[in-house]
Parts: C-alpha cells; structure tokens; sequence
C-alpha cells in the first residue's frame, strides 16, 4: 500500500473496519524503503488515535525460516461519532 492507499483507507473506513497490510515478518523486512514508508504511515495514524494496530502469527517459525504474521490495521471512532453516540 502507497500512502495516498493508506490516507484513503484511514478516511474512508468504518469504525472497527481492518485492513491487513502486510503479511510477513516486518521486523526482518522493515530495511526495504516501501516496508519501512508503509509501517511508518500506519504508525503515525496510531499514535493519532486514529487506528489500532496489532497482528496475528499465521505461521511458527523455526531454524530454517522466521515466523510470519498478518499486521492488521482497525479503523478507531473518531472523536465526532464518539460524541454523536452520546446524544
């Protein structure tokens, strides 16, 4: 995902909508530019509460090869639908 795909996701989403945006393992593979732009757009948008971030382990790893994981975006309330629910 580009992040003009990731914006527009994070705008157009519905609260508790996910997206998994990467499948692998981030932590070996954040040393490719488009990886790293990619977990630092979704990282940024996390910590502006406006989603949460968090993954799930689809296969164990071993000695031979690393785990690989889902990483997972949901779409949070914002602070407008919050207080609507208010109301």
């Amino acid at each position: 995902m580009t992040k003009q795909d990731i914006q527009k996701w994070i705008d157009n989403a519905k609260p508790n909508e996910s997206v998994i945006y990467y499948t692998g393992h981030m932590a070996e593979e954040r040393d490719k530019v488009e990886v790293r732009e990619m977990a630092n757009t979704f990282m940024e948008a996390a910590q502006q509460k406006k989603i949460d971030l968090f993954q799930n382990k689809i296969k164990k790893g071993d000695q031979s090869h690393k785990p690989v994981y889902e990483y997972i975006a949901r779409k949070l309330k914002n602070e407008r639908e919050k207080s609507n629910n208010i109301h």
